[in-house]
């Protein structure tokens, strides 16, 4: 079998322990602190948060798991939210008894099928569209306040919580979930954001429900270990690999966990006996290739400054805003690169980065990809 796996979150085998970070968060849950994760996408928060669920699953927690990323109006919320709840057999009795006891006008738009035998199956269908927004709106508030009676101890997590932050609500989602957390003592919460801009704002902005409501922790990159573990993987069949070999595909990737697990998918496959630079660099214009189409009609949606200033991020990547560069890239002054930018993180292209000058790809093989296209093969 190939040892690596990309795609979805890994677990078991495939998963390399962040044991600092594990036992960090452990201890802020089991002190009823709130936690807030920020990171880059396919940087395995998913991964983490499930296994920090099965590690709270053994000390008897009362684990929730809700995936918010596609979320784009109350009626998606509400949905998501319920079927999370539904798949955690341990507290299906509790959450029927609930259900019992939401008002009649709400009926219409819940069915449910539940069998109190030994081994209890239940299905849950949710016609928000039966709903006004108003019905949804205290439903939620419902829902969330019934969490009170699941457990002594219940933990739940939201992951990519910024698209909460983006809706068209002045704010009330935010600051129903906010109530929930103050009022509900058995209940803690963690939430996950890939886009760091958002979600500082969210936590940090003192007109918003969350300021500093939670412990926020930046989701670190891996250390040494990485390399190590992704070596042992090779090893196990018979494929060498030095370990500057791996710390180069990190740099490459910007130590995306998913993308090195992707490239070492591929090398396996590949049937590779000895990674070295130039086989990262071939299979990483290979994967980058086959994904010509979706960036080239990504780059057609853009404005020629917005490209201009795609290709300046991809292939200089830092001290984008020097006379020199703007010049070698036709861009005629700063406030253009700010402008476009500012665009290009909205379509969730670029993100915000710390660091003075630079920034972030979300998809780090699309800066790839634009330095194949536009500075020269084996430039990557």
């Amino acid at each position: 079998m190939n040892p690596f796996k990309y795609g979805d979150p890994v677990q078991g085998k495939y998963y390399l322990d962040r044991k600092e970070l594990n036992k960090s968060v452990l201890t802020f849950i089991e002190s009823q602190i709130n936690v807030v994760l920020i990171g880059p996408r396919r940087y395995g928060k998913t991964s983490f948060i499930l296994s920090l669920i099965r590690n709270l699953d053994k000390i008897g927690y009362t684990t929730i798991s809700v995936d918010v990323f596609n979320v784009t109006s109350h009626r998606d919320f509400l949905n998501q939210f319920l079927s999370a709840i539904t798949q955690k057999k341990t507290i299906l009795k509790r959450f029927i008894e609930w259900l019992k006891t939401v008002p009649r006008q709400f009926k219409p738009a819940l069915e449910w099928e539940a069998d109190s035998g030994a081994s209890p199956n239940f299905r849950l269908s949710l016609q928000a569209h039966k709903l006004s927004d108003d019905q949804v709106k205290q439903l939620i508030a419902d829902a969330l306040d019934s969490l009170k009676t699941l457990s002594e101890k219940t933990f739940i997590a939201f992951d990519e919580f910024q698209t909460i932050g983006q809706l068209e609500d002045n704010g009330w989602l935010e600051a129903t979930i906010r109530s929930t957390m103050q009022l509900q003592k058995n209940v803690t919460f963690l939430f996950s954001g890939s886009r760091h801009g958002i979600i500082h704002d969210m936590f940090n902005n003192p007109s918003r429900p969350f300021y500093r409501s939670c412990q926020l922790i930046n989701f670190p990159e891996f250390g040494p270990e990485f390399t190590d573990w992704i070596i042992g993987r090779f090893k196990e069949i018979g494929i060498q690999c030095a370990p500057e070999t791996v710390d180069y595909l990190r740099k490459i990737v910007d130590d995306t966990p998913n993308y090195v697990q992707m490239a070492c998918f591929n090398l396996v496959a590949d049937e590779v006996r000895n990674v070295d630079r130039e086989e990262i660099d071939s299979v990483l214009r290979r994967i980058t290739a086959q994904n010509s189409y979706p960036y080239q009609t990504i780059l057609n949606s853009l404005t020629p400054v917005q490209q201009r200033v795609l290709r300046l991020a991809a292939c200089e990547r830092k001290a984008i805003y020097t006379k020199d560069i703007l010049e070698k890239y036709e861009i005629k002054t700063g406030a253009h690169v700010s402008q476009a930018i500012k665009s290009l993180v909205s379509k969730q292209i670029l993100d915000e980065s710390t660091g003075k000058g630079a920034v972030i790809f979300d998809d780090p093989l699309f800066a790839i990809w634009l330095r194949n296209e536009f500075a020269g093969r084996g430039s990557l």
